[in-house]
Formats: structure tokens, sequence, C-alpha cells
């Protein structure tokens, strides 16, 4: 996600300098931020958002359709997320947040609805995936991808 975010700030937003602070701290469009809840710390040793977090999907979206389901709980490990001060400007060229963090407000999904199937997410769906129960992302990933010839 923090990847596609990056390529569409730069492409789509004309923002030919977006970043994420992690990589470059000088940009003036940071798109990706260190988590405000990290900003004030000195020992980052064993601070990082770790485990398991619920994200509510936005009905009608794609990630809604692969889940089935309103909330779902995925695993994290970063200190970096998309930067909600850029949110509007996203949404208004296309890309959509289609799952938020309901208690925080992070942005954990992005979406371009136009596309056929462009979905980027911050958590990390192979972390609870396996070859007998596979990631529903995964899942419908594969599924999209099989319809086109």
């Amino acid at each position: 996600m923090q990847c596609a975010v990056i390529e569409f700030a730069r492409n789509v937003l004309g923002f030919s300098d977006a970043h994420s602070v992690e990589m470059m701290g000088s940009t003036t469009h940071p798109v990706i931020d260190m988590m405000e809840t990290q900003k004030n710390l000195t020992n980052m040793g064993g601070t990082m958002r770790l485990g398991s977090y619920e994200c509510k999907l936005i009905k009608g979206s794609k990630i809604f359709e692969a889940y089935g389901e309103e909330f779902i709980k995925e695993r994290h490990r970063h200190r970096y997320e998309f930067n909600s001060e850029y949110l509007s400007q996203f949404e208004a060229a296309g890309m959509k947040a289609t799952g938020i963090n309901p208690n925080s407000n992070l942005v954990e999904v992005v979406e371009i609805p136009s596309h056929p199937y462009f979905v980027g997410v911050q958590y990390h769906p192979e972390y609870r995936s396996t070859v007998e129960e596979p990631s529903p992302l995964f899942v419908s990933f594969v599924k999209a991808a099989s319809k086109i010839k």
C-alpha cells in the first residue's frame, strides 16, 4: 500500500517528490509518515505497531467483497502509515480509503474503484494465510486475475 500511495501521489497528484519519511525525511510531500504515537519515542525497541488490529471495510468495495464482512482483524508490523492529511486529495483524484481502523482512523486499505483490481493494504495478509485457508485478499486477487484474458 505504501508504495502504491507514493506512486499515485507522484504520477496522479503531481507531487514529484512524494515519499515516505522512512526513506526520505526531507520530502515536502510526506504521503507516508511516521505514526503520531511513534514520533516522540526516543527508544524504538519493541514499539512498532504489532499484532492484530480491527479494520472497518466500506461496503461495496473490492476489499469488502473479498472478506464479505464489515469488520476484520489483521496483523500489523510497522511504524509508518498513510498520512491522512492528504486523504481528501487522494480521494478526489480516484484513490479511495476503503478500510479504516475504527479506533485510530488510520487508513488500512486503499483502492482505485475504476481499476479492475487495485487494492493495497497496510496490514500483512500473509501472516494469517495458509495453504488450506488462504487470505480472502489473495483469493479475490487470483479470481480477478483469472477473469482477464
